[in-house]
């Protein structure tokens, strides 16, 4: 009885040996095995960058803008400086081309599609690169595109740099002031128009290049997408009638004023 009590716990202990054995066995495999290589920070922006071709280009095109305008301004390079002025528009093209490109991804000739085309504010901005490609290159004209360029590259590094906490801090400020930034835009493009009509008289701009800005104007006035020059149109006019009620106010500087105010009023969008 003893001798098959012991064969009988000896046949049952020869299974559970052999279990552990197969998983020491296994478990000394697994952990032989390498683990998969982290995933290093450059390998998933450029990933990211392979995903997102078309953000990827504006980026580039966005940066070659900004580029292209410090080299304008930059007193270095006076004697290239209408080559870079040419080359910050040229970029800007390209990007508004693209912004369309992802807006409206459906060509159609027809109204519908005009009417919208006409709505985008890349469209606008595709219209004022070609219309100051060919006039006489002015810092305040490169304004705009440059900042527009910037709030948007900020906006997009900002969500591909995770690893670089500095460069994404510095770039989530640029876009917590777009704000800011938006109404500066604004301003210019009011201030550029009397700029131009002043230019008239030391041969730097002419009356189709007014014309076709003051078109520019009414577009960016009837945005509605972006409101801030219709609003710094409204603002402006609130402080020089602030201005004109003052006692100190001369009369004649009152009259000239209003009269321009009504005239202005005279010239934009009755859709606005």
């Amino acid at each position: 009885m003893v001798l098959v009590e012991d064969v009988s716990t000896n046949s049952d202990s020869s299974p559970n040996r052999n279990n552990e054995a197969s998983s020491t066995a296994s478990s000394s495999s697994s952990s032989s095995s390498p683990p998969p290589p982290p995933q290093t920070s450059s390998s998933s922006i450029i990933n990211t960058l392979l995903e997102r071709k078309i953000d990827a280009v504006l980026l580039l095109s966005r940066l070659a803008t900004i580029f292209y305008t410090i080299m304008f301004i930059l007193p270095f390079f006076h004697s290239e400086s209408n080559v870079y002025y040419t080359k910050a528009l040229l970029s800007a093209v390209v990007t508004s081309v693209l912004r369309l490109r992802q807006r409206l991804p459906n060509f159609a000739l027809s109204r519908e599609f005009l009417f919208n085309l006409f709505r985008e504010d890349s469209a606008h901005y595709l219209m004022y690169s070609f219309l100051f490609l060919s006039s006489t290159p002015m810092t305040i004209v490169l304004i705009p595109i440059t900042t527009y360029a910037i709030l948007h590259s900020c906006s997009f590094l900002s969500q591909i740099l995770m690893n670089f906490p500095a460069m994404q801090q510095l770039c989530t400020r640029v876009t917590e002031n777009q704000m800011i930034l938006l109404r500066f835009v604004a301003l210019n493009e009011i201030v550029l128009m009397p700029i131009l009509i002043l230019s008239i008289f030391v041969s730097r701009s002419n009356f189709l290049l007014i014309f076709m800005y003051y078109r520019f104007l009414t577009l960016r006035y009837t945005s509605h997408r972006n409101p801030y020059t219709r609003n710094l149109f409204y603002e402006l006019r609130q402080s020089v009638e602030y201005l004109c009620n003052k006692p100190a106010c001369p009369p004649f500087i009152g009259r000239i004023c209003y009269n321009a105010i009504a005239f202005i009023n005279r010239l934009a969008p009755t859709n606005g």
